[in-house]
């Protein structure tokens, strides 16, 4: 009886089994074939959101590249506003003479004239005021520091958006002065035989860098410029070759530790520069630099910092009337060949190693000329 039972029991079982799944179709077939299914949906789900994604970021990125290459402002708004005339007419009264120039310093802008220099905010207020006697000041301005030196004179004053922060006094006559983001100084300075470039501290002490230039056979530097960092610096020389000025750039180097004083890391000659004449040398940042010819603009980078490379020239037929850089723009007034208005803006944009002129340039009706 006990056996004919189970028996019992376990056909009941089979034939309960046989009505859930019916014949021909396995049940654990079924759940392999149902999860491949719902995994295939899942990954489909996956890949359709992340191909929206990509598609959307890859229009919210052309709309910023668009917006920023070919945006316009249409209006403007004066935060504040001062008399140039007024403060002119002061300083005549007072005996600075008309020599008084501005830059944009900080938030705000550095006057400066042969009788002393002064820092206005963003709101047009006066942060502090710096007296000199100056016969010709020169200015470099890198970031939150400026460096105001007297051409043909023995004084540079270093300056922070708080007030000066160091004197420096040379044993010889002052050219140029160049200043990094971090308030170092470099002046060209001159004797009969040869040109020095010394290096000072923010707070005016010498440094023991320098690098000395023989004007029989290096040639004569017109301009110089350091790096935001102040390790690199940029260089332009004039040389006499069978009897024809030309011209070369060479790059520095101070952080690479060599006894050599020089620290040269790169020369470049009229062959790599067009046979071009560079008038103005900048750095744009640790990594860029910016090359003003009387042919164009030339474009290097220091990204190796011990190899210098020309990256991009871009050649200007026009004559050029006055320069102008940040970190991602190069501008350039030149004379306008076509049309009624006699100058021309033309704007080189730095990023992404394109260093190509933008298609958008402006006719100027006036330009009033300053050194940059």
């Amino acid at each position: 009886m006990g056996s004919t039972s189970s028996m019992s029991r376990e056909n009941k079982k089979k034939q309960l089994k046989r009505q859930i799944v019916p014949s021909g179709h396995p049940y654990e077939e079924d759940s392999r074939e149902v999860l491949h299914n719902a995994h295939r949906r899942v990954v489909r789900k996956r890949l359709l959101i992340i191909l929206i994604l990509i598609i959307l970021a890859g229009a919210a990125a052309l709309a910023l590249y668009q917006y920023d290459r070919y945006h316009s402002f249409a209006d403007y708004q004066v935060i504040w506003e001062r008399s140039l005339l007024g403060e002119a007419q002061e300083a005549a009264a007072q005996g600075e003479g008309s020599f008084c120039e501005y830059r944009d310093f900080g938030e705000g802008v550095l006057k400066y004239t042969k009788d002393g220099a002064s820092y206005l905010d963003a709101q047009g207020r006066v942060v502090w005021v710096q007296s000199y006697e100056m016969k010709a000041p020169v200015i470099s301005i890198n970031g939150d520091y400026a460096a105001i030196g007297d051409q043909q004179g023995n004084n540079i004053y270093i300056c922070d958006k708080t007030g000066c922060i160091g004197q420096a006094t040379t044993l010889l006559p002052i050219l140029q002065v160049s200043v990094s983001a971090h308030g170092v100084v470099t002046a060209l300075q001159e004797d009969a035989k040869a040109s020095w470039i010394y290096y000072y501290e923010r707070d005016g002490r010498a440094m023991e860098l320098w690098v000395k230039s023989l004007l029989s056979g290096d040639g004569y530097p017109v301009a110089i410029s350091l790096s935001p960092s102040g390790t690199q610096l940029l260089t332009s020389y004039m040389y006499l070759d069978q009897g024809m000025i030309k011209c070369k750039i060479v790059f520095y180097n101070f952080s690479l530790g060599k006894n050599d004083p020089n620290r040269v890391v790169g020369i470049f000659f009229p062959a790599d520069l067009g046979d071009a004449m560079a008038g103005s040398v900048r750095f744009l940042d640790d990594s860029k630099a910016v090359i003003f010819t009387d042919k164009g603009l030339q474009f290097f980078s220091t990204r190796v910092e011990t190899s210098p490379e020309l990256v991009k020239q871009v050649p200007v037929e026009e004559d050029i009337r006055s320069i102008s850089s940040t970190q991602e723009y190069v501008g350039i007034v030149t004379d306008n060949v076509e049309g009624e208005d006699p100058y021309r803006l033309k704007i080189s944009k730095t990023r992404a190693r394109r260093y190509s002129m933008l298609p958008l340039i402006f006719n100027i009706q006036a330009l009033t000329l300053t050194e940059i």
